[in-house]
């Protein structure tokens, strides 16, 4: 049986719908993957998380800190990172969490959400801004 124009490019639509957000998340994680690795020595990502939505996504970043760290270090690291981050494309919000030692366990102790409206504007702040400037903004009680 022989299908007719408009039920081949219907075909080839859907057949274009499944592919695509895989292929979004495959761009995605080597895209965060690069970032990280060009901004810091050592490969201190632990995790990515991508979760479509509609035709975006969100991500979450999971990045090992040094023991005793600072909570302005990791602002300076995480501002470097979203100034990279905010040119990958299709973001609806990108979360790094931040896990460091804390008392002999890996815990997570800081985590950042920008929204892709918030990012846009990361050139806009300074470092020092990020908690306010942020969707979320949670830090460990390690850091008080």
């Amino acid at each position: 049986m022989k299908k007719n124009a408009s039920e081949q490019q219907e075909a080839i639509d859907e057949a274009k719908a499944a592919i695509a957000p895989e292929q979004l998340k495959s761009q995605t994680m080597i895209a965060m993957s690069e970032i990280v690795l060009q901004q810091f020595v050592e490969n201190i990502m632990l995790n990515i998380e991508i979760t479509p939505i509609d035709d975006k996504q969100n991500v979450a970043i999971s990045l090992q800190a040094s023991e005793f760290i600072k909570e302005s270090t990791l602002l300076k690291d995480s501002y470097n990172l979203l100034k990279e981050i905010q040119h990958v494309e299709a973001l609806n919000n990108i979360t790094l969490k931040w896990l460091m030692p804390v008392r002999n366990k890996n815990t997570e102790v800081l985590t950042i959400t920008f929204d892709e409206q918030k990012l846009a504007s990361i050139n806009e702040i300074s470092y020092k801004d990020i908690p306010e400037a942020a969707e979320q903004y949670i830090k460990h009680e390690a850091f008080n």
